[in-house]
């Protein structure tokens, strides 16, 4: 039996005992001996800093940040660069960071060039930490979330801290709990077992919570309650703040199992402790709330509740799961059958969907956690070396050789298949999107053929006005409009030699206004308004098997001068060249036949 099965089995038969064992490692007692030093000595630095530490783990950042602020102070009073100052720089960068205060990056780059100054690994594995926090947190960038705390890893095997490099596994383990990849499990057990190893509340607390939702999303329900339960008991027994994170996984599983009511609760019970939540726990309940209620009907409800997550992501500096409630926002209004706003948003999502599958970003990624697992599992097979084969050298010698090889194998065939993935992934979900702005697009030209009414002024009439007064909201939703149809319909950016004088005069207004609009409504400036419509209508061609125009033809058909200018904003765009994008089209096109 497992040593992970062992300790479920333990926790549910002996719950008193397991109160008692928790009860000897929770963080208050930690936190209260330290007060009470700093009564007794209110300049103790030490105290300070573990202080601002056990609020960190707390989550309670506000706290952490008043310790913070205490020993930076002091530090600065005693010129004490190499301890106050480097651990007041890193706590206080860390809780910045889960507040999404960018001031955070100050603090973690000053405690950066002081770690290595002094050439401190272990406040480096610390300050690592809380870049990849910052890159996660404040940009959604989870490929240089990964290096970092792989960075730290690094930085911890070589001054053999073994708490914080469980803490980086668990904050790795967190990185693929946020893009929502099973492959973070491996990550969460190992953290899950470290904190019973190390017998630390915290770490138990990670491990399981992040191993539940690999198990949702492996769709083992089973498997993932016992793990949620844990920390749940856990997050009660050391009074965590964002409780959140245990409620909204308890309400994705129950919702999964085909309890809507059950999952609704635990959401709303996620809810009322908004004040402990951090923002993106916060998005996260609202969005999964939204799309119980739109279960049953109640669209507008989750509507209301998913302008209120939009509100938070930009009001607390937040973009995790952004992408997520947008989408969910296009289904409602599609379940209501308000067609032209599902559109709008599913084109939003498009227009602030970072490119996922960059193919360098991920090299790195595979290359990084192909050299941590390398060199977890050379750890491993030296401990078992000690214990086991003490006296067969050579036959040891022999096993590690071929544990290189099959890890160099491995590696290679995992870029391969990886990469095939992505270029995969990348295909289906445009062909995806395709489809439904096509069904989309068909309805509301159905709507548009029903008899209406004739407009009351004239468009040249309505051109006058806008060249008379300034533009009002009613104005610029109707130029808005007519530049979209002029887009849509007459198709003018596939005019080789467009310009922004040429758009306005189609339009009857001038160039001053037309860029207004585009900005408000999109956020772009002209020439990535029109490049957009440029690449959807190359993805659309390059999408069709059946069609073999050649690839300088395409980027001439659909509005570019320059094939460099094309394959360079087709990369960014869509993430990878669109020879390998239609070369990718005929091969799934092949294997479907």
């Amino acid at each position: 039996m497992s040593r992970r099965l062992k300790h479920i089995i333990f926790f549910f038969l002996f719950v008193g005992m397991q109160v008692r064992a928790f009860a000897q490692e929770t963080i208050l007692p930690a936190i209260q001996q330290q007060e009470q030093i700093l009564k007794c000595h209110p300049e103790d630095t030490k105290a300070l800093k573990e202080l601002c530490f056990l609020y960190l783990y707390k989550s309670d950042y506000r706290k952490a940040i008043e310790y913070g602020e205490k020993l930076f102070q002091l530090g600065y009073k005693k010129q004490d660069y190499k301890f106050s100052i480097l651990y007041a720089h890193i706590g206080l960068g860390q809780a910045y960071v889960m507040l999404g205060d960018t001031s955070a990056i100050n603090h973690l780059g000053q405690a950066m060039l002081l770690a290595k100054s002094e050439k401190n690994d272990s406040a480096l594995c610390s300050v690592y930490n809380g870049m990849g926090l910052y890159t996660s947190n404040i940009h959604k960038d989870y490929y240089s979330a990964l290096h970092y705390f792989f960075e730290g890893i690094e930085a911890a095997h070589r001054c053999h801290y073994k708490e914080l490099e469980a803490i980086l596994l668990g904050n790795i383990s967190s990185i693929y709990f946020l893009k929502e990849d099973p492959a973070g499990l491996t990550y969460s057990l190992q953290t899950y077992e470290m904190g019973h190893e190390q017998n630390s509340a915290y770490l138990i607390f990670i491990g399981a919570l992040n191993a539940s939702y690999m198990y949702y999303l492996l769709h083992d329900y089973d498997k993932a309650l016992p793990y949620i339960k844990e920390a749940e008991f856990i997050m009660k027994q050391n009074e965590y703040y964002n409780q959140g994170n245990v409620y909204v996984i308890y309400g994705m599983i129950e919702f999964a199992k085909g309890n809507r009511q059950q999952a609704i609760e635990y959401y709303k019970k996620g809810l009322a402790l908004n004040d402990m939540n951090q923002t993106s726990y916060k998005v996260l309940l609202l969005n999964e709330y939204a799309i119980a209620l739109a279960e049953e009907g109640k669209n507008q409800q989750a509507i209301d509740l998913l302008f209120q997550a939009l509100a938070f992501t930009k009001e607390e500096n937040c973009e995790i799961y952004r992408n997520k409630v947008i989408n969910t926002l296009s289904v409602c209004y599609e379940n209501m059958g308000q067609y032209v706003e599902a559109l709008a948003w599913q084109r939003k999502l498009q227009q602030e969907t970072d490119s996922i599958f960059n193919t360098d970003k991920e090299k790195v990624l595979s290359e990084l956690r192909i050299k941590y697992d390398t060199e977890h599992q050379a750890n491993e097979i030296r401990k078992n070396k000690l214990i086991l084969l003490q006296k067969e050298k050579k036959e040891q010698a022999l096993i590690g050789i071929l544990v290189i090889v099959l890890l160099v194998v491995f590696a290679l065939w995992y870029r391969y298949r990886r990469q095939n993935q992505l270029y995969t992934s990348i295909v289906r979900q445009h062909q995806e999107a395709i489809r439904k702005e096509q069904q989309l697009k068909e309805v509301i030209s159905s709507l548009r053929e029903q008899p209406q009414e004739a407009p009351a002024v004239p468009v040249a009439a309505v051109g006058e006005k806008y060249a008379a007064s300034s533009l009002t909201n009613e104005k610029k939703n109707s130029l808005f409009q007519r530049l979209e149809k002029l887009m849509q319909e007459e198709e003018v950016y596939k005019e080789n030699l467009l310009t922004k004088e040429r758009v306005a005069d189609l339009l009857e207004t001038n160039r001053t206004y037309l860029s207004q609009v585009i900005n408000e409504q999109t956020q772009q400036n002209f020439t990535q308004y029109v490049n957009n419509y440029r690449i959807n209508e190359a993805i659309r061609l390059l999408s069709d098997p059946e069609t073999d125009i050649p690839l300088k033809a395409v980027a001439s058909e659909v509005g570019f001068n320059s094939m460099s200018t094309f394959y360079k904003i087709f990369q960014n765009t869509v993430g990878i060249p669109p020879k390998q994008y239609r070369n990718k089209v005929m091969s799934m096109h092949k294997n479907v036949q």
